[in-house]
């Protein structure tokens, strides 16, 4: 990722937990939506995503209406928090695996 926004907000938010929850131990947070994507340079870049689901009710043909969902995974360009463009990051390739490649 070009910026720190997950890193940094985790870090609020783990703080803030540990607040809320003093009594408690092994506090964990994690903001989840974000994927790993790979692209046609076979580059990964770690990017934030939602789930959407679309519905509709489509008519059928011996009357009636039945309601179609489709469920599907929206990626952002863009840091929902800072605005910053996403670019694509190398991921290091383990020394065995690059020996294979070549």
């Amino acid at each position: 990722m070009a910026c720190s926004c997950k890193t940094s907000i985790e870090a609020k938010l783990l703080a803030r937990f540990k607040e809320q929850s003093p009594d408690a131990s092994k506090h964990e947070v994690e903001l989840t939506g974000y994927a790993l994507i790979l692209d046609d340079a076979m580059n990964m870049t770690l990017k934030g995503c939602m789930k959407i689901e679309a519905a509709a009710d489509h008519p059928l043909r011996k009357g009636g209406v039945k309601r179609k969902v489709q469920q599907q995974n929206m990626v952002f360009t863009f840091c929902p928090f800072c605005g910053l463009k996403y670019e694509a990051e190398m991921v290091a390739a383990p020394a065995e695996a690059a020996e294979v490649m070549a």
